[in-house]
Formats: C-alpha cells, sequence, structure tokens
C-alpha cells in the first residue's frame, strides 16, 4: 500500500469513528413554548431573550454531549475497493457538538448565540458576579469579552469581520444600541419619535439595519456603518410590521398587518406578502439569506387535530411578549406552529406539518434548522433531513454558509425558561450554549 493508500485509509477511520447516532424521539412543545420568551431569537420572532444559563463545568458537560478534537477538519473523503474516489459525505452527515467555552473567570453565560455567515465568529452575553452583562466574541471557538456597553448587553448579529451589534440599556433604563468594531464599542443613534430600538443585522460593509417600535407599532430602520451616530434611516413606515430578520443585501423579512402575515422588504422600501400553504392562517419569516427566509406558519387546531397547539419563538423583550399571543387573537384561535421555507426568487412555501417548531435559521444555499420534535435537525433545499448529534433539547439559532457550522443552545424541558435559568445562575451549573462542527 502507497503512502496515499495509508493517508486515505486513515481518513476513512477518522470519519467512521466520529460518526454520531441520531437522538432518540422526545417531545419539545413544552420546551419551545418555554423558549417563547427567549430570543430569536433567534431571531426569533423573531425568533430570541436573556435567558441565562451558567458557565462552570463546561469540560465534563463537553463529555456529555460528545465533544470532538478534530477542529475545523473537513470531512475525510474515502476510496472504493477500485482506487475511485467516493463521493464526499452528504452535508451535517458527520457533525459533532460540544458546549461553547466560557471566558475565563467568574460569570454565568446568557442569551441566544448568534454568528456569522462563514461561522468563524459568534457572539451571547456574559453576566458578571457585579451583575452587569457583557457582550462576549468568540473567534474560533475562543471567547473574549468585549468592553463594556451599557447595561443589560445582549448582542444581536456579528459580521464575517468580527463586527458586533447589539442592545444594552442606559442606567436610567433608556434604549441603547452599539455597534463593536476595531476593538471599541460605538453607540447608534436613537431613533427620534420610538420607544426602543433593536439592531437585527450588519452587513459585510458595516451597514446596520434593525427595527424601532413605539407601543404595538414597527418600522424597519438603518444606520450608516460610516456615520452610526447620525441619524438613522427609515426603511418603512410606521405600521403594524415587524421586522424578524435582515439578509446580507439588505432583505428584510417578517410580518405585517394584525393577522401576522409572512411579508418581505427589499433595501429599496418596497415589499410583499409572502404565500401561505393551504390551510395556513398566519406565519412569520424569522430569518433571511441569500434568497432564502425561514420561520412558522400556523395551521389551526382542526387541521393538524393530534397536535398540541404552540406558540412561536420569539424575543424576550416587552413588545415581544405582547406578541406572542397575537397569531391566535387574530385568527380566531390557537394555532400550531409548523415549520416554513420561502424561496424568495419564484415565491415557493415549503412547510413540514409532522414537526411542530418553528425553522430558526437558514444558510445562502437553503439549508435551514429546526429544533424540537426529537432533536434538532437540519432539512435540505431537496427536503431531506438530517439528525443532528447531542442533546434532544439542542435549539439550534445560527447556521453557517458552508454546512459546516450551527450555534444555539438547550432550551430545557419541562420547567420555564426564566425558572431555570434563576436555578442555573444560583448554582453555577454547566453552560448551555452550543457549537456543531460538521
Amino acid at each position: 500500500m502507497s503512502n496515499e493508500d495509508e493517508e486515505r485509509a486513515d481518513d476513512v477511520r477518522v470519519l467512521l469513528e466520529s460518526a454520531h447516532v441520531p437522538p432518540a424521539h422526545a417531545d419539545l412543545a413544552r420546551a419551545i413554548e418555554a423558549g417563547g420568551v427567549q430570543r430569536r431569537r433567534r431571531r426569533y420572532a423573531a425568533v430570541a431573550a436573556a435567558t441565562a444559563f451558567a458557565l462552570a463545568g463546561t469540560a465534563v458537560a463537553g463529555q456529555v454531549l460528545g465533544r470532538s478534537g478534530d477542529g475545523d477538519r473537513a470531512a475525510p473523503i474515502g476510496e472504493t475497493v477500485t482506487g475511485m474516489p467516493a463521493p464526499a459525505p452528504a452535508p451535517f452527515s458527520a457533525c459533532t457538538v460540544s458546549v461553547l467555552p466560557a471566558p475565563p473567570g467568574k460569570g454565568v453565560l446568557s442569551g441566544e448565540v448568534v454568528a456569522d455567515p462563514t461561522g468563524r465568529y459568534a457572539a451571547a452575553s456574559l453576566v458578571q458576579p457585579d451583575g452587569t452583562i457583557r457582550p462576549v466574541l468568540w473567534t474560533d471557538g475562543e471567547p473574549t469579552v468585549l468592553p463594556g456597553a451599557g447595561g443589560n448587553a445582549q448582542p444581536r448579529a456579528v459580521n464575517s469581520a468580527g463586527v458586533v451589534v447589539g442592545t444594552s440599556s442606559s442606567d436610567g433604563g433608556a434604549p441603547m444600541a452599539w455597534i463593536y468594531r476595531d476593538r471599541h464599542v460605538v453607540k447608534l443613534a436613537p431613533v427620534t419619535g420610538y420607544d426602543w430600538w433593536v439592531p437585527l443585522s450588519v452587513d459585510e460593509r458595516g451597514d446596520v439595519t434593525g427595527e424601532a417600535w413605539r407601543g404595538m407599532r414597527f418600522a424597519v430602520v438603518s444606520w450608516a456603518y460610516a456615520e452610526p451616530l447620525e441619524k438613522p434611516v427609515l426603511v418603512t413606515k410606521p405600521a403594524d410590521v415587524r421586522g424578524s430578520g435582515v439578509g446580507g443585501d439588505g432583505t428584510v423579512v417578517g410580518t405585517r398587518g394584525t393577522g401576522f402575515a409572512p411579508y418581505a422588504w427589499h433595501v429599496n422600501g418596497s415589499g410583499r406578502t409572502l404565500e401561505l400553504p393551504p390551510g395556513a392562517a398566519t406565519g412569520q419569516a424569522l430569518a433571511v439569506r441569500g434568497g432564502w427566509a425561514a420561520g412558522w406558519v400556523g395551521l389551526s387546531a382542526e387541521v393538524v387535530a393530534s397536535k398540541r397547539p404552540v406558540a412561536p419563538r420569539v424575543q424576550g423583550t416587552e413588545p415581544d411578549r405582547k406578541v406572542l399571543d397575537m397569531p391566535g387573537t387574530a385568527t380566531g384561535g390557537k394555532v400550531i406552529t409548523v415549520p416554513a421555507r420561502w424561496d424568495l426568487r419564484t415565491g415557493k412555501v415549503t412547510h413540514w406539518p409532522a414537526r411542530t417548531t418553528p425553522a430558526t435559521a437558514v444558510n445562502a444555499s437553503g439549508w435551514v434548522a429546526v429544533p424540537g420534535d426529537g432533536g434538532p435537525a437540519v432539512v435540505s433545499p431537496d427536503g431531506r433531513t438530517t439528525a443532528l448529534p447531542g442533546p434532544a433539547d439542542g435549539y439550534p439559532t445560527a447556521l453557517s454558509d458552508d454546512n459546516r457550522r450551527l450555534y444555539g443552545e438547550r432550551v430545557p424541558l419541562g420547567t420555564g425558561v426564566d425558572a431555570r435559568a434563576k436555578e442555573r445562575i444560583s448554582k453555577g451549573a454547566a453552560a448551555e450554549l452550543l457549537m456543531w462542527r460538521c
């Protein structure tokens, strides 16, 4: 056997040793209901909220979750007995999952993990012993605590240059939005006439897009990278709209109207209602990337009588909590949320009634991440479902364009998220922020 043949044989052994058995089925309806008070997150309805998880015990938790030492190495390619190269493994067919490491020192990791399209950068929050909350940025899995950005700092998005945007509050409780770049935090200009404003995305140029609201009326807004302290521009007029996700080209997705109709806005301010499948009463697009949007559609209980109605996952702000029950109110009763994906180029919508949790992330090639219903999974553009390894209550919220990394958290089964979070903080339990490598 030649040296090249021996190297290929070693690669095959590595692939076989890294394979994982899909997790057993588990009902996550209650977990997703609890997760509704978190964020988008989330990009939730956005889909999510400052739910605190602890930081200690990452080594033990990593063993429980099946931590791999393969790092970023691409899945090896095997060889047939005829000497012809075998096809590369399908995307997400050989993933490992580990707990995101916490920064040195004491503190509790918190909030939803957001990540850039390459998967190299990720961000979340750290609750320090004195009660202050600082943003944390992971670069290739290595954490760094960022400079202070007011109180209750929560990262909302990060780009492929490691530029982070997020929200905080002043000492008096006033809203604050910020951008971290060049190792400094810069405050974003307030949105005059609005009660609160949230950045949802930062593109490769550094331009920031988000939303602002007063009462229950929302508007999509943008801040220019070159002039973050200048007055932001309104992308949409104040109306019953809600932005949930922003793509790299400036496309914003969310909902419009009191009936929760899924909607998409373009950078020029124009927009259109997204299609609903037969039997769907409502819906929401939560994430957008490369011409694809993902989220949920609401089917009436009569359409899916065997499923328990669950609420969509939304951000944990007070307006988000108010929005939580609006779909059912608008349609005259409870709805069941099922994951959905829209092709923004053709308008086609695909949904999966067998699952009962929203799609939480989408990448540029149309892969979507779907938690719940027996464990987290990813769905290919042609509808193939691949189970992800790790805990059944894993909740992926970010998906890289190259299909090699996902980030997320654990949404506890059973007890309410708020109560479980407080317990973890007081006892210093293991961190619950996750990274999948594929």
